[in-house]
């Protein structure tokens, strides 16, 4: 009798990579956030519970460096990314643009449990991970939740998580150089950190528009 077969259907795309053109740049982007920093306010708190949230123009204010992590992170998002409706051999019918902010979170600072609305991928930079090498994870939660965890809180499918996984969420250390990239509207958060420098980072919407 042949041996059953497990296939993960419907899974959620979670992309983590580290990008070929960016390690060069990370000292530059990280000056020139802290230099914006000392110059401007930053937005309201939106998502960020403590710490330094900017406006979302930094591929204008940043320069070549923001603009070479957008080209990188719009590379990687398209690769992942499907027009089923485009004829054979027909030209592109949708275009991508991208918002981009940075984040300065010093010890203590987290970002509460959201999502983002109108945008089609979601993505993090790490410039610095503040030093923190067990805490300050990114925590994405498990869109089923809480419906999957109802009947047998204690009973999962599939494959088994990993060792201190938490069954609802899968959680992603920070580490200098590593984009992750996930859909919009997967609700994240992130854990507050307790190293001894801030946690930099540098987030991006990438949008989706019909143009044919």
């Amino acid at each position: 009798m042949p041996e059953p077969v497990l296939r993960n259907v419907f899974a959620t795309p979670v992309i983590e990579a580290v990008l070929d053109a960016m390690p060069d740049q990370i000292g530059t982007l990280k000056s020139t956030i802290q230099e914006r920093r000392q110059t401007h306010p930053g937005q309201a708190s939106r998502s960020n519970i403590l710490g330094w949230h900017s406006d979302s123009k930094m591929i204008e204010w940043a320069g070549g460096p923001a603009q070479q992590l957008a080209r990188s992170t719009l590379e990687t998002c398209i690769g992942y990314t499907h027009d089923l409706g485009r004829a054979k051999d027909a030209g592109p019918r949708f275009e991508f643009g991208m918002e981009m902010w940075a984040n300065v979170s010093p010890a203590g600072a987290s970002n509460q449990m959201h999502a983002h609305p109108g945008s089609f991928w979601s993505a993090v930079f790490y410039v610095d991970d503040g030093g923190d090498l067990d805490e300050g994870q990114l925590v994405l939660l498990d869109p089923r939740f809480p419906t999957n965890r109802v009947a047998a809180p204690d009973i999962a499918m599939g494959e088994p998580p990993d060792p201190g996984q938490p069954l609802s969420q899968l959680l992603i250390r920070p580490e200098i150089g590593k984009v992750v990239i996930f859909p919009s509207w997967l609700m994240h958060a992130v854990r507050p950190h307790n190293g001894p420098r801030d946690r930099i980072s540098i987030a991006m919407n990438i949008l989706v528009r019909q143009v044919a």
